[in-house]
This record gives structure tokens, C-alpha cells and sequence, in this order.
């Protein structure tokens, strides 16, 4: 009797809850999920964040990028050994100033005396065979001898010739001089920056640099721009670079844009010539330049860029009072507090300048 009313009992509550379920599950139910990338943020939440219309700033158009001082194209020479040999005697030291033509390091190189022999054979060579084609010329207007005869006399004065201009170019890389002495002279006027050459040493040719000269007053900056700043970059765009070792700003502008990125650093170099040069800078010094764009460019506070999964940047655009969308975009590196927007954005979109991490706890912000 107890177990057929506890099983009645049961079958009336299932059937009273089962009546409610409908009716519960209504009231509890959520709203229906935002797409990716949207956010709907909460009335109380407003006050956190601030909307700025994006617009161009000709004024913050820049970007930063480490630099380094460097020789022009041309400025500095590393002289090596022509030929095998020994250095006889050294004739200047590092920091000496040389001008064009200075003797440097004096060589005895064996070779160099079967290069000058070679050339005075050439020459002479090239004597005898003038005057055989002469004589055959003369014989020939006279009727004495044949036209092969003068034929075959002109093509060795023309085999002659070719060997004396060998020869000559052979020794070109000997230098002036007599017997095996070979003697390394300035190419330019400058500064002796190193030497390696020492009396006694044994030489060979193309081996290690014996001394290298260069001219301090060739110099230029070279700034390493990375591969998605370089359409910012101009010819032409002024420039600011400031050194640690240089009391003023220095002020110029961009020479020339590298063509190639390297592979590793994913940089290109940009030249920067300076419009005076500044007597204490130094080949190898480093510093930092500022390059201003000769656009107006779109440009942020740094803080209105969120990093997503440590590389992504993205920023928040406003679709209507509560609801913002998440957009990635392109941006330079961060100059003064600001970054350029390379790609992503079109002027006058309502962008959360501030605040924006409270619509993406996942984020990290750029700076």
C-alpha cells in the first residue's frame, strides 16, 4: 500500500515540473551570441573608453629606426698583396693621414720581375714586328714583294700589339717600379684605419687586408628600416638623427632606399646624407633617426593598438552606441607616443583611442 503512494506521489510531481519547464526555460534564456571580432559592451562600461574619428596628421607622419654611421660608397679602400711575396718594410702607421700616391708597403714579390721582363719583350717584340710590316709596306709599293707577304707582316704587328697590351695589363697590378719590388701605394687621401702588415710577413695574392684607408670626411648615415615601414620612406624626406655621442640633433635627408631586405633582420638599408658634417661623428657609431613622411599619413595613440597572439595588431572600430567591431590593421613603429596606420583603416572611422582593453581581455597593448 506505502509503495503504490509513493509512486503516485512521484507521478504527480514529474507531471506538475514537467508542466513549468517550458515557461523556466524561457525566462532563463540567453541572449543570442555576437559574431567574431564584435563586442557589445555594457552602459556602465562607456564611461571607461573614448571614440576618436581617425584622420590624417601631416605633423605625425614619422618613423624611427636604428641607424649607424658608415663610408660612402667609394671612401674606404683595404689594399692586399698583388702577388705572392714577403712585406719588405712598412711605411705608416694607424691613424697616419696619407694623400693619393703615398707609399704604404713595400713588397718583394718574385713574380713581379718575370712581369716587367714580360714587358720589355712585348716591347721589343712589338719594335721588330713595326719594322717588318714598314719594310713589307715599302717593298709592296715598289713591287718587290706580294700582297700575303705584307698581309701576313701586318697581322704580327697586330699580334705584337695584343701581346704588349697583356703584358702591360699584368704588371698594371705590380705597380711602378723594378725587379721584384712591389710597392702598395694610397689610393686617395684619407686616414690609415688599419694595418695588418708587418716586416717579415709572408703575402699572398687576394689574402688578408695589410692596410686600409679611408676618408673620415665621407660619411653617411645608414638607417635600417624595417621591410613594413619602407613605403613610408621617400628620397628626399628630411630626417632627424640623434646620437648619444653628439650633443644636437643632426638634420638631413634620405639619400637612397635599399632595394634588397635582408633576410635575417628583415630590414632594408636607408642612406641618409647629412646637410653639414659634424666633425666628431665616427665611422660605427649608432644612434637613431627620425624620418618624417612627405604624406599626411593616418596615424594613433599608441594605446588604441591591441598585440592578439603576440604579433596581430588590431584596433576596436564603434558600429553604434554599445557595439564594436574588431579590425586588424598595419601599422609603423611607435614615434613619440603615435603610430602610423599603414593599412586597415579609412579616415573618419570611430576608433577606441582609449580604453580599448577593456573590449579584449585576451590582447595585449602595442607598447
Amino acid at each position: 500500500m506505502n509503495r503504490t503512494l509513493l509512486l503516485g506521489l512521484w507521478a504527480f510531481s514529474a507531471a506538475c515540473s514537467g508542466a513549468g519547464t517550458p515557461s523556466a526555460s524561457a525566462e532563463r534564456a540567453a541572449p543570442a551570441p555576437l559574431k567574431e571580432g564584435v563586442v557589445q559592451l555594457a552602459e556602465a562600461s562607456r564611461a571607461f573608453i573614448t571614440v576618436t574619428p581617425v584622420k590624417a596628421d601631416a605633423s605625425s607622419a614619422a618613423l624611427q629606426a636604428p641607424a649607424r654611421v658608415a663610408f660612402r660608397d667609394g671612401a674606404l679602400s683595404r689594399l692586399v698583396a698583388p702577388l705572392a711575396g714577403r712585406v719588405v718594410s712598412v711605411h705608416v702607421r694607424t691613424g697616419d693621414t696619407v694623400k693619393p700616391g703615398d707609399a704604404l708597403v713595400t713588397l718583394d714579390c718574385p713574380e713581379a720581375a718575370a712581369s716587367r721582363t714580360a714587358v720589355a719583350t712585348a716591347t721589343a717584340a712589338l719594335r721588330e714586328a713595326q719594322s717588318a710590316f714598314e719594310r713589307e709596306a715599302r717593298m709592296f709599293e715598289q713591287g718587290v714583294t706580294t700582297e700575303r707577304e705584307r698581309l701576313s707582316a701586318e697581322t704580327r704587328l697586330a699580334e705584337a700589339r695584343a701581346e704588349l697590351a697583356r703584358a702591360q695589363a699584368s704588371v698594371g697590378f705590380v705597380g711602378t717600379g723594378s725587379g721584384t719590388t712591389v710597392v702598395l701605394r694610397a689610393p686617395m687621401a684619407g686616414t690609415v684605419l688599419g694595418r695588418s702588415a708587418a716586416e717579415g710577413i709572408a703575402v699572398q695574392p687576394g689574402g688578408d687586408v695589410l692596410v686600409e684607408v679611408g676618408d673620415p670626411s665621407a660619411l653617411w648615415v645608414m638607417a635600417d628600416v624595417f621591410e613594413r615601414d619602407l613605403p613610408l620612406v621617400r628620397e628626399g624626406a628630411r630626417v632627424r638623427v640623434t646620437m648619444p655621442s653628439v650633443h644636437a640633433p643632426l638634420e638631413g635627408k634620405v639619400d637612397s632606399v635599399g632595394a634588397v631586405v635582408a633576410s635575417g633582420s628583415r630590414t632594408a638599408p636607408v642612406r641618409i646624407t647629412l646637410d653639414t658634417q659634424e666633425q666628431s661623428l665616427r665611422p660605427g657609431m649608432f644612434g637613431r633617426v627620425r624620418i618624417d613622411s612627405p604624406d599626411a599619413s593616418l596615424t594613433l595613440p599608441v594605446e588604441a593598438v591591441l598585440l592578439r597572439n603576440g604579433k596581430d595588431s588590431v584596433v576596436y572600430v564603434q558600429q553604434d552606441a554599445g557595439t564594436f567591431e574588431r579590425r586588424p590593421v598595419v601599422v609603423a613603429q611607435p614615434v613619440e607616443g603615435r603610430v602610423q596606420v599603414i593599412a586597415g583603416l579609412s579616415p573618419g572611422d570611430p576608433v577606441v583611442t582609449r580604453g580599448a582593453l577593456l573590449l579584449d581581455g585576451a590582447a595585449d597593448q602595442l607598447l
